[in-house]
């Protein structure tokens, strides 16, 4: 239900849900509520699934100190109300405590007299039966409590509060999903690169950043040059996705080759056992969106394996290494010294040193028998 305030009430309402962040949030909020309703004072509270830490708003300077914090919401009788009444979503202060008693109280002489306020209420949120957060309305002592009319129309605010509200907050636990799987993605040994449809990088590992460059300079030169900072995919992979995607049709993609479990394979000419893979990705949870192109890149010389790809299980424990870990790892469990494992990648004695110390750290060994015993 839209609240009738006129046209500068339905200007702030839009703002409202065109938020996409708190602060975004707060700003709307006080424009829809000072149009809406004659008021002193405006805060907000916010504790997400009550575990949180309490994030605060205030028109005026914020509370002294934690501790000060800790007093008003201890002092406070909407808290205690709150936790007595959980899912109630409008509530006035001289609901609470009558206004001959309000005078006598710690909250009032504390926090309300010192700055003229004499009356309150405020929007409360809650979801899933957990306190979420509230907006605290404040009004001077030259003005009137707040009428059954002004409450009415703090009920057809609510909604719109509310909504904006749970949305950033699902908003917020989608980003925090997203960037824990992209560090997840970031720190797995198996080297993958997520395309969008435009085949800009939406997501890559360091795995995959060391095999491109091995792909495209050759081992050597990827082992003595820098090349994050100049990242290319192999240039078949490439040319084949511009290809597909001038081919692609959105009613055959789950019988095309490239949506296969196996996917489509491409071999570097020069170096054996280093191969990239395509595949297509169309989910079905997100039908308006354009399929995305996972690449992963492998390396059998660097770590022999059987089978068509280098599963967990097969890796053993490497798996836990990095590529570059995994072949001095590999070098070292064949016997060779550190000046040989040096020479024969292409690095320096102490480059090969900080990995060893590394790959003894990640696998928990701490000599160079142990390390044998455990790969072999």
């Amino acid at each position: 239900m839209v609240p009738s305030g006129g046209a500068a009430l339905d200007r702030a309402l839009l703002k409202l849900h065109a938020s996409q962040e708190m602060a975004e949030f707060w700003v709307a909020a006080r424009e829809v509520l000072h149009t809406a309703l004659p008021l002193h004072f405006i805060c907000m509270c916010l504790r997400p699934f009550a575990l949180l830490p309490s994030t605060v708003f205030r028109e005026r300077a914020p509370f002294a100190s934690e501790a000060e914090f800790r007093l008003f919401q201890e002092v406070s009788p909407i808290q205690a109300y709150l936790t007595a009444h959980p899912g109630s979503t409008i509530t006035r202060l001289s609901d609470l405590v009558p206004d001959p008693q309000l005078g006598q109280t710690e909250f009032y002489r504390r926090f309300m007299l010192p700055h003229q306020d004499r009356y309150f209420a405020c929007l409360n949120f809650w979801h899933g039966g957990l306190f979420q957060g509230l907006i605290g309305l404040h009004r001077a002592s030259l003005q009137h409590d707040f009428t059954m009319a002004e409450l009415t129309l703090l009920r057809q605010l609510h909604p719109h509060f509310n909504t904006v509200l749970q949305r950033i907050l699902s908003l917020h636990r989608e980003r925090a999903v997203r960037l824990s799987l992209e560090k997840l993605l970031v720190n797995l040994p198996i080297a993958t690169v997520l395309l969008d449809w435009d085949l800009k990088v939406a997501s890559r590992n360091r795995s995959a950043v060391e095999l491109c460059a091995r792909w495209n300079l050759g081992p050597e030169r990827a082992n003595r040059e820098k090349y994050h900072d100049d990242f290319a995919l192999p240039a078949p992979v490439l040319a084949y996705c511009e290809d597909f995607k001038t081919q692609w049709n959105p009613c055959l993609h789950r019988t095309c080759a490239l949506t296969s479990a196996k996917g489509v394979f491409f071999s570097h000419p020069a170096q054996p056992g280093l191969r990239a893979s395509v595949n297509l990705l169309q989910l079905d949870a997100a039908p308006l969106s354009m399929p995305m192109f996972l690449v992963r890149l492998e390396s059998h010389a660097a770590v022999p394996v059987v089978g068509a790809a280098a599963s967990d299980e097969a890796l053993g424990p490497l798996a836990r290494l990095t590529l570059r870990e995994r072949e001095v790892a590999r070098l070292v469990s064949q016997g060779l010294s550190n000046d040989e494992v040096a020479r024969g990648l292409h690095k320096s004695v102490l480059t090969v040193k900080r990995q060893l110390r590394s790959i003894y750290l990640k696998l928990g060994v701490s000599s160079r028998g142990r390390l044998t015993a455990l790969i072999r």
